[in-house]
């Protein structure tokens, strides 16, 4: 069962983010981990065409869905891991309606949006296939999630959400904590206030909610308040952390006189 099938039932779907490994195996580790997708991070991270192609091709196998978030609303950012086989885009920065529509014109084949057809690529496994079922399966499958990152997303999520082709909106917690003017305190009351107008928004619509929490607890009520496309830590920190926190008790747990 696809992604975007999965949320449409109201499954919890978890997933984290990965934005410096570039191994396509850790798509195997992550999958492993029970996680059921990856958010393979473009806006921050700087992998290449050819990369994201890779970890996509590595994630089919390993049975994990991998949806790409692309650093800015432009054809060739919205085409290129599309063609690859990702399973879906995530957004940053999508303030308006008009640019959530921007994103639907470059994501969809005709006659909903304008994406370039490629039919014998990566995304359908280079098969012959009927190009008018294959198109609207496409259009049908693909998973488009939209960053709800400041006051403006907060204030036109309602019209974002009711667009056709959009299934989720995403918040950004860290930058709408910055456009808040509390940058950093994810829990503070004005933030909680704005993400539950997101989810409002979302359920009123029928889309999934999504977040990203790097504390487990407070990603934990945020799935009790109606997330379901959820995502928790990151390559990054989940390596370091874990690191630290193994090296703090090794050398505590032998002491100082041992060393």
């Amino acid at each position: 069962m696809t992604l975007k099938k999965r949320l449409k039932k109201g499954e919890l779907v978890l997933g984290t983010m990965v934005s410096e490994v570039r191994n396509p195996n850790i798509t195997y580790l992550l999958a492993h981990a029970g996680f059921d997708y990856i958010i393979l991070d473009n806006e921050h991270g700087s992998y290449s065409s050819e990369t994201i192609a890779n970890i996509i091709a590595a994630a089919k196998g390993a049975g994990i869905d991998i949806v790409v978030r692309i650093p800015e609303i432009r054809r060739e950012t919205i085409l290129k891991p599309l063609d690859a086989g990702a399973s879906g885009l995530l957004v940053p920065q999508v303030h308006t309606v008009e640019q959530a529509k921007e994103v639907l014109h470059f994501s969809k084949y005709p006659p909903i949006g304008d994406r370039g057809a490629a039919i014998r690529r990566p995304h359908n496994k280079y098969a012959k296939v009927n190009a008018a079922n294959y198109l609207k399966q496409a259009n049908d499958n693909l998973f488009i999630a939209l960053q709800a990152e400041s006051i403006l997303a907060v204030e036109n999520a309602a019209h974002i959400a009711a667009l056709d082709g959009v299934d989720c909106l995403f918040t950004g917690p860290f930058d709408l904590s910055v456009s808040l003017g509390i940058p950093g305190e994810t829990n503070h009351p004005k933030e909680i206030k704005a993400i539950k107008k997101v989810i409002k928004a979302c359920k009123d619509n029928h889309k999934a909610a999504g977040i990203l929490m790097f504390d487990q607890k407070l990603l934990e009520n945020w799935i009790r308040e109606g997330v379901r496309f959820a995502a928790y830590s990151s390559d990054i920190s989940m390596l370091a952390d874990m690191a630290a926190q193994s090296v703090k008790e090794i050398k505590s747990g032998i002491g100082r006189d041992a060393i």
